[in-house]
C-alpha cells in the first residue's frame, strides 16, 4: 500500500465567499469540504488532467467548486449536457458514464465534444460568450426602451388629439347652445311685441267722431254773441248707479276736459253728484286723441277725500290712464268707465 503525502489545497466557500485550506492526500477525485468559518459543506473536485486547459491541476482546480452543468442526456454513445459553459472560464463538471471529473475551459462558443479519458465517453458541451450575449441583451433592452418611449408618446400624441377634439366639441355645443338661446330669446322678444300690439288694439279702439249741429244764436241788436266752441261726442262713457229695478246712469264723454265733483253753487262742475263725502271738483278727465285713437286721462284734482282707481289710491296732482271697464270710487259713489 501506497501512502501518498498530504498536500494543502485552498478553496473557496461557495456559501460565504471566503478562502479555506483543506489537507488531503487524495490526487484525483472529489472531496466533500466543510467551510472553515461558517461551516458550508460542498463538494470539490482534484483533476490529474485539465482537459483543454493548459494551467497547472492544483492552480486550476482548487480555485472553483465542481459545477454540475445540469442534466446529461445519452443519445446513442453520446451525452448531452443541459447547461452552457462560459468561454474563457474554467468549468468542471462529472462525467454522466464514469462519474469522474472533468475540468475544461472552452475557448470559443458553440458546441463542443468532450472524451472523457478514464471512460472514453463523448459529452456534448455547448459554451456561449458571456459578453457577446450581455451586449446583445443591452441592444435588445435598448431596443425595447426605444419601443417603449416611441410607444408612449404615440399614447401622448393619441391622447393630445383626443383632449383638442374634445375640446373642440365642447366649443361647437356652447356656440350651438348660444345661438339657440339667442334664437329663443329674439322670438320671445317678438312674440312679447306681438301681445303688446294686440293689447293695445284691445284696449285702445278706434273710434269716429260724431258731428252735431252748432246751436243757432240768438239775434239781439244790443249786444254780441259769440258761439261756444263746439265740442264732439267721443266713445268713452261713464255709468253709475241702477240695481235691479233699475237702468245705471250713463253719460257720454265729449273730447277736451271733463270736471266731476260735488254739487256746489260755487265751484261747479261739468259732472256733479250729492255726495257729502266727494269733494266739489274732485277729478278732471281729459279725452285727447292720439294716433288716430282717442285716449282718456284721470287726474286726481284734489285728495281730502280719497279717489280709487280699480281699489288703489290716487294721490293728488297725479294721473293714471283710463281702460275700458275701470272703476272709479269719490266718496260713497262708484263709476265705471266704459269704451264704446
Amino acid at each position: 500500500m501506497i501512502v501518498r503525502p498530504e498536500r494543502n489545497y485552498d478553496f473557496k466557500c461557495a456559501e460565504c465567499g471566503k478562502w479555506f485550506t483543506v489537507s488531503t492526500s487524495k490526487r484525483m477525485g472529489t472531496l466533500a469540504v466543510k467551510c472553515a468559518h461558517c461551516g458550508f459543506e460542498q463538494t470539490v473536485s482534484i483533476i490529474s488532467k485539465v482537459g483543454s486547459s493548459d494551467e497547472p491541476v492544483e492552480k486550476f482546480h482548487t480555485q472553483m467548486p465542481v459545477r454540475v452543468l445540469g442534466k446529461a442526456i445519452q443519445r446513442g454513445d453520446k451525452y448531452i449536457i443541459e447547461n452552457r459553459a462560459k468561454i474563457g472560464h474554467p468549468t468542471s463538471f462529472i462525467c454522466p458514464k464514469c462519474n469522474k471529473p472533468i475540468a475544461i475551459k472552452p475557448q470559443q462558443p458553440g458546441e463542443q465534444v468532450i472524451t472523457c479519458k478514464v471512460c472514453n465517453a463523448k459529452v456534448h458541451i455547448t459554451a456561449y460568450d458571456a459578453q457577446e450575449e450581455e451586449r446583445i441583451r443591452q441592444e435588445e433592452e435598448k431596443r425595447r426602451l426605444e419601443q417603449e418611449r416611441i410607444r408612449q408618446q404615440q399614447e401622448e400624441l393619441k391622447r393630445k388629439q383626443a383632449e383638442e377634439l374634445r375640446r373642440q366639441q365642447e366649443l361647437e355645443e356652447q356656440e350651438q347652445l348660444r345661438q339657440q338661446q339667442l334664437l329663443q330669446q329674439q322670438q320671445w322678444q317678438q312674440q312679447q311685441q306681438q301681445q303688446q300690439q294686440q293689447q293695445q288694439e284691445e284696449q285702445e279702439p278706434k273710434y269716429r267722431y260724431m258731428d252735431i249741429p252748432d246751436p243757432e244764436p240768438e239775434s239781439s241788436s244790443d249786444e254780441t254773441v259769440v258761439s261756444p266752441p263746439k265740442r264732439r261726442i267721443t266713445n268713452g262713457e261713464l255709468q253709475w248707479g241702477g240695481g235691479m229695478l233699475s237702468s245705471p246712469t250713463k253719460i257720454r264723454l265729449l273730447d277736451g276736459s271733463t270736471l266731476i265733483g260735488r254739487k256746489d253753487p260755487v265751484k261747479k262742475s261739468d259732472i256733479q253728484f250729492n255726495d257729502p263725502e266727494m269733494s266739489r271738483q274732485s277729478v278732471q278727465i281729459d279725452a285727447e286723441p292720439r294716433n288716430g285713437v282717442m285716449s282718456f286721462t284721470l287726474t286726481v284734482l284734489k285728495d281730502l277725500n280719497p279717489v280709487l282707481v280699480n281699489g288703489r289710491r290716487v294721490p293728488q296732482g297725479m294721473s293714471v290712464l283710463l281702460r275700458s271697464g275701470v272703476k272709479i270710487k269719490m266718496g260713497q259713489t262708484t263709476i265705471t268707465f266704459k269704451l264704446v
